[in-house]
């Protein structure tokens, strides 16, 4: 029973921690000798939970009943939440010769990366926000809940083309926390009398059960090339092909793992009950051993959640004022959906540019997002948001970028 009230504080917890794009304006004209790029972003969308009850969640403040039904009445059977929280810097050198190859530079990269992805059922919500009342004399269905986390940094050497600005880096990971958990079939049935509860359960839940900041080191590659399009005579378009955290690494501290496969019935308790009574909770261990879950720790090799992206650059040598972008994106996660976009960039003046974009996927359904690019001398700086109208997400977005 324990195990059932794990995964709500998990749901809950996880909504506490809060792939994202400034559309690269590439330019082979620019002659500088290095240059430094900053990006960072803060996003997290859902398919079902609306901005009410996750900006409480958030930034604190009464989640009301009306708050709660709010978001309820969006939910499906199966429903997605996803966060992305990174920060990276790059240096790339083009005045050395990588291996005397005149057109080789390289780059140096570092960055901290948070990723989230949670899918649930809609029983899940309704217990975790409104208790099991509602579900008297019915199951509360939670089968197909699955959630992974994780937070890592890295550390990057690679090879940079000084003319198409490609670049291949190897990295090396560091991984701080990670945790999954997953229901493949479950639930909680409580009698119309409310005192024999019913837990169909199988899944397991797994996490690192350190507080250092290492837990986990592995490799991994970063690639960017760019390949010219050219279907106009007189100018020449880019496809980038985009590569982040691709790798695995192996732990260096032992996940403890819950693992359950049974149903379970108590009598003389109701839900309230379970949760509430301090003796039942202040001895854990003991009802995981009464009810047959399985405690395990292991040091196994994990895959890190990569993003790939194939879409189309925007020319800053161009002589059109407007020009579209297209791609697609995804996660390497079994939640994220591949997520298609396009829009448009409209250059105001030399030194500015605006732009929309429509989305479809990922975390969520539909999105409108919106930048600005701005040169100033040898400096671009860049802003955007991927949620401008969406009520169930938030996105900030940042460039900045030095040429020197």
């Amino acid at each position: 029973m324990k195990y059932i009230f794990l995964f709500n504080f998990l749901f809950v917890v996880f909504l506490f921690k809060a792939q994202h794009w400034c559309p690269v304006q590439h330019d082979t004209l620019i002659k500088s000798k290095n240059e430094i790029i900053f990006s960072g972003c803060a996003n997290y969308s859902s398919t079902s939970l609306n901005n009410s009850l996750t900006k409480k969640l958030f930034y604190g403040g009464e989640i009301t009943e009306a708050i709660k039904d709010k978001s309820f009445k969006l939910h499906g059977d199966l429903n997605r939440f996803g966060t992305d929280i990174s920060a990276e810097i790059e240096y790339r050198n083009f005045s050395v010769n990588l291996l005397k190859h005149k057109n080789w530079g390289f780059v140096v990269k570092a960055g901290y990366y948070s990723f989230l992805a949670a899918q649930y059922s809609k029983d899940l919500f309704g217990v975790t926000f409104y208790g099991n009342d509602m579900y008297q004399g019915q199951l509360a269905s939670f089968s197909g809940t699955k959630i992974s986390s994780y937070s890592f940094e890295k550390l990057g050497f690679g090879w940079l083309d000084k003319k198409s600005k490609s670049s291949v880096c190897l990295n090396v990971f560091n991984l701080t926390n990670t945790l999954s958990a997953k229901i493949n079939t479950g639930g909680i049935y409580q009698s119309n009398e409310g005192d024999t509860l019913i837990v169909p359960f199988d899944g397991e839940a797994s996490f690192i059960n350190s507080k250092s900041f290492s837990n986990g080191l592995g490799l991994g590659l970063d690639f960017d090339i760019r390949i010219p399009m050219t279907y106009k005579s007189d100018e020449a378009n880019y496809i980038q092909f985009l590569g982040r955290n691709l790798g695995l690494v192996s732990l260096t501290q032992a996940q403890t793992i819950y693992r359950a496969d049974s149903v379970y019935t108590f009598t003389g308790f109701t839900f309230d009950q379970l949760l509430n009574n301090g003796d039942i909770l202040s001895s854990p261990a003991n009802i995981l051993d009464s009810v047959g879950i399985t405690k395990s720790e292991k040091k196994s090799i994990l895959f890190l959640p990569g993003f790939l992206q194939v879409s189309k650059l925007i020319n800053e040598n161009s002589k059109n004022r407007l020009q579209e972008f297209y791609g697609i994106r995804m996660y390497l996660s079994s939640i994220y959906t591949p997520m298609l976009f396009i829009g448009a960039n409209y250059r105001l003046g030399k030194n500015l540019n605006i732009g929309l974009n429509g989305s479809y996927g990922g975390f969520t359904s539909y999105r409108l997002g919106m930048y600005s690019s701005l040169k100033l001398r040898n400096w671009n700086l860049a802003l955007a948001s991927e949620n401008l109208i969406s009520k169930n997400g938030e996105s900030l977005i940042l460039r900045v970028q030095c040429g020197f």
